[in-house]
């Protein structure tokens, strides 16, 4: 019965070791075929005019870029980075300036509200007179 045991646990954990072999073997193998395709999409990219391609965040010389790099490497992860990079700078650009504009905004208000005060003191002025509208049609 030990002996039987023994015979069971030992052939059990063979496919599970020949799986993780089988596995680490395919793995640069499907990282390629990962990299291939990428490379045709990035290269499908490339069909794309210059407000497209700004719409997506990229540029024409991100495209270079990552098809400038090796066969084996993803030229996605590449185009990624840049993408994500270049909206977190125009993420900064905009905070900034929404800041700018609040702090305008603040000293505007105490100026516009001395200038209301100061133009309620001026009498009113007469109204306008009607217009004759045989007159605006010719």
């Amino acid at each position: 019965m030990l002996l039987m045991t023994f015979a069971t646990k030992s052939l059990s954990s063979v496919p599970v070791v020949a799986t993780r072999v089988a596995a680490r073997g395919f793995a640069p193998i499907v990282a390629l075929v990962k990299a291939l395709i990428h490379r045709r999409e990035v290269l499908r990219l490339g069909e794309l005019d210059e407000r497209s391609l700004k719409d997506i965040g990229l540029v024409r010389s991100d495209l270079d870029g990552a098809l400038a790099v090796s066969w084996l490497a993803d030229p996605s992860v590449i185009l990624a980075e840049r993408s994500s990079a270049r909206s977190c700078a125009a993420q900064t650009r905009r905070e900034t300036g929404l800041q700018q504009a609040v702090a305008a905004q603040q000293t505007i208000r105490p100026a516009v509200a001395h200038a209301a005060v100061a133009h309620s003191s001026k009498p009113l002025a007469a109204p306008a007179q009607a217009v004759d509208p045989v007159a605006c049609s010719a």
